[in-house]
């Protein structure tokens, strides 16, 4: 003879732990997304106002099912203040490259560079104005110094507060 038991709640317990994986992304996503805005305001606060909107963040997931936080300048393609006399337009995010880690013979040394400095072969362009370029002034490194501190505390906030809506759904 047998004996069969019911347990109540099984089958919303099943539910729960077959969608787990897909609500626990979309949470991890929100807390990144939490977790670099607060980042991105730091670093917006301490770089030069000039170049604060070039400050943003995105969180993707990559190929291999990760999700990355990424945070910083992004090139927005942004024009304005001076331009190239000759009619080129340089976009913001090269100007604070430039500023940031320095040009031509001030380069800063601790940056690795992947296009070494040109060498013109018209007289003209050899006469620069400036043959020493602008010094490196690292404001990025500086304002994005102690970032991991609030991204973590944040982070795991976040998963606080969304922690009661994975049990609802």
């Amino acid at each position: 003879m047998s004996r069969g038991i019911t347990i109540s709640g099984l089958d919303d317990c099943l539910r729960c732990l077959d969608e787990a994986p897909q609500n626990l992304m979309k949470m991890s996503r929100q807390a990144l997304k939490d977790a670099s805005r607060v980042s991105s305001r730091t670093v917006r606060s301490r770089i030069p106002k000039r170049w604060n909107r070039l400050v943003r963040y995105k969180v993707v997931k990559t190929s291999n099912g990760k999700l990355n936080a990424v945070f910083g300048l992004f090139n927005g393609h942004q024009v304005q203040g001076h331009q190239d006399p000759n009619g080129a337009q340089i976009a913001d995010w090269f100007k604070a490259y430039w500023i940031n880690y320095g040009t031509l013979q001030n380069r800063d040394p601790s940056h690795h560079f992947q296009n070494p400095v040109r060498h013109h072969k018209t007289a003209a362009a050899r006469r620069r104005r400036n043959t020493d370029g602008i010094r490196p002034r690292n404001f990025f490194e500086a304002a994005i110094a102690g970032w991991e501190g609030p991204f973590v505390e944040t982070f795991r906030n976040s998963l606080k507060k969304q922690e009661a809506k994975l049990y609802e759904r």
